[in-house]
């Protein structure tokens, strides 16, 4: 189905952006493809099985890396629209509210992470890659991650950080300032990765890619500002920048990267059809379906537990006899079995721990704007008796 209410494409008050949902839907089971394709082609050993095609398409296009940026630009597409500096607390409100949308979910899936990824396995993941695992900073530490996607979570803080700093600065609703940030991340990155074609890496690969990741974040926020939702009033310089960035990112750079090292697992690419996928869906052909509504609502879940379902199966085939029927089994197979498990759990994480921890979330919030209204009033009703000069004054 596809969107036809101006409203809701406009992102008006209280309407939820229906196809940004399916965006969500789309992106986390591109993730999935790829996970249970890599994992599971060789299940019987050195030959691949029948359908290892799956696994091509998704490995050779990078249906992974794919989802992320799409993950990606979504959040730069809705986070900074969901901060309120016109209400009291705008910053803390915030942060309260992401923190219980992103935290309880995770913490949930970190013992889960540890077994199915690592303690089955009979690899080590000790208490203090545990604990490290909790406050979400594993990857600063040099500690073990309980799962490989926990990256993507902490690049999400830091644009929270990221969002907080403009806002506070009053830039948050500057396209030019935030065109500038964008174009001054990607350039970093863009040096550093020509750097390193020639032979003389200025920082490390993670470390580029870092600033990729926050410019293409940055490019959500100014596409929705000064491209989707352009109005007679738009920045037109700031338009321009944008459309001009988002091109150096779909074809100038994409097109370096693989005169520099082949079209062959080349991410910039990736990141080209993640931001393609990204406009289509936005612009071109917004899906709408109560399906997609609702795939996209489990997606974060869909996306931290889709390894512990993967994993745990993993495990369990691979103690069964080798050429047995259980893992000489189409590769679709799995992959459908895995989907099936993954959004089962997904619904009820979602039913039993994101939605309440959501609600919390909300009501902490709106509860800190409650009581800063409150001393607010109490604030602007003691002023003037305050000023009020004392009758021997006169």
């Amino acid at each position: 189905m596809i969107a036809t209410n101006d409203a809701a494409a406009r992102g008006a008050p209280d309407t939820r952006l229906r196809y940004v949902d399916a965006l969500r839907a789309i992106a986390a089971l591109l993730v999935v493809w790829l996970h249970v394709g890599d994992s599971f082609v060789h299940l019987d050993g050195a030959a691949p099985l029948r359908g290892a095609w799956l696994q091509g398409i998704a490995s050779g296009v990078d249906f992974g890396r794919v989802g992320v940026v799409a993950f990606f630009l979504i959040s730069g597409f809705v986070i900074p629209f969901s901060m309120r500096p016109a209400q009291p607390m705008p910053v803390r409100t915030f942060l309260v509210k992401r923190f219980f949308r992103i935290f309880p979910a995770y913490w949930l899936s970190i013992p889960f992470g540890a077994l199915t990824g690592w303690w089955l396995w009979g690899r080590e993941f000790g208490a203090a890659d545990f604990l490290v695992n909790l406050t979400l900073l594993q990857d600063v530490f040099g500690m073990r991650s309980a799962e490989g996607l926990y990256w993507t979570l902490l690049v999400e803080w830091v644009f929270y950080a990221v969002c907080v700093g403009l806002l506070l600065s009053g830039s948050l609703d500057k396209p030019r300032r935030l065109l500038a940030l964008a174009a001054a991340a990607g350039a970093v990155h863009s040096a550093a990765m020509v750097a390193r074609w020639l032979g003389t890496p200025l920082m490390g690969s993670t470390a580029a890619f870092w600033f990729l990741n926050l410019s293409i974040m940055l490019c959500g926020t100014l596409y929705r500002q000064v491209v989707f939702e352009r109005t007679p009033a738009t920045d037109g310089v700031a338009r321009i920048g944008t459309l001009l960035l988002l091109g150096y990112y779909l074809v100038v750079l994409p097109l370096a990267a693989a005169w520099a090292v082949g079209f062959e697992h080349n991410p910039l690419i990736a990141y080209a059809l993640g931001l393609l996928l990204f406009v289509v869906g936005t612009r071109y052909v917004r899906i709408q379906t109560r399906l997609t509504d609702w795939l996209g609502a489990l997606s974060y879940s869909i996306y931290l537990f889709h390894p512990v379902v993967f994993m745990s199966l993993l495990w369990l085939l691979s103690r069964q006899p080798a050429g047995s029927w259980w893992r000489t089994q189409h590769l679709g197979v799995y992959l459908a079995l895995v989907v099936a498990l993954t959004i089962a759990i997904a619904a009820l994480v979602h039913r039993w721990v994101e939605q309440p921890c959501i609600r919390l979330g909300r009501r902490l919030a709106r509860s800190m704007r409650d009581r800063a209204r409150i001393d607010l009033s109490r604030d602007n009703a003691a002023a003037p008796t305050r000023a009020m000069p004392l009758r021997g004054d006169r």
